[in-house]
């Protein structure tokens, strides 16, 4: 398929998924918001389950890429750091609204018939985060006694327990705003900023 063409398709299911969900998404109108026949979309994706598995890994790739979390910086107070690159991501959120509410609704109301491989996607996603609190530890000047090995463990639990509160909210509250999120965003913050108080050698974050 032409890359033009597939990127037509995806777009369409992504807005089509995002506004309507899963079960009461239309092909047809997928079909016809992407300029596509239908034959057309079934012949690449083969089901609606296969596009919507698609439209996923096509929404997470280009969040990945429009927020390049591996060239991050981390030099500098950290906590500011943090909460530019958490500021960062709400305006991806609110530029791309499509993009947001579809991996969260895959994330926190997947599928029946697709529950089992969003976990286990949603879990390798997941294990990306001890590699960037590992980044996060190497730049710190931290006193000769901690151990960095519990220090992991610590920030992993607070990240744990700010990703369990935000997909635990937005289950709740599907239709919440990306502004009613920063009370979290700022929870964890804090959180952090608590656990690596009397660990530095300097104490400015």
């Amino acid at each position: 398929m032409e890359e033009s063409k597939e990127k037509a398709i995806l777009t369409a299911a992504i807005h089509e998924f995002a506004v309507k969900g899963f079960d009461q998404a239309s092909t047809n109108q997928i079909a016809k918001s992407a300029g596509a026949s239908k034959g057309l979309i079934f012949h690449y994706y083969d089901s609606k389950e296969k596009l919507f598995e698609a439209s996923i890994n096509y929404a997470l790739d280009f969040s990945m890429k429009e927020l390049d979390f591996k060239k991050w910086d981390m030099e500098g107070n950290l906590i500011e750091k943090l909460k530019g690159y958490c500021e960062q991501e709400f305006l991806f959120c609110k530029k791309y609204p499509d993009i947001y509410q579809l991996l969260i609704a895959a994330f926190t109301k997947p599928p029946k018939q697709l529950s089992e491989k969003l976990t286990n996607l949603f879990t390798e996603l997941m294990a990306m985060a001890p590699e960037f609190f590992q980044k996060v530890i190497d730049r710190l000047d931290l006193k000769d006694d901690v151990d960095t090995n519990t220090l992991q463990v610590v920030l992993m639990s607070h990240y744990q327990f700010y990703s369990g509160q935000s997909m635990g909210y937005l289950k709740e509250h599907p239709d919440a705003t990306i502004d009613e999120l920063k009370p979290l965003i700022d929870q964890f913050l804090n959180m952090l900023a608590m656990s690596l108080r009397g660990l530095l050698k300097n104490e400015d974050v």
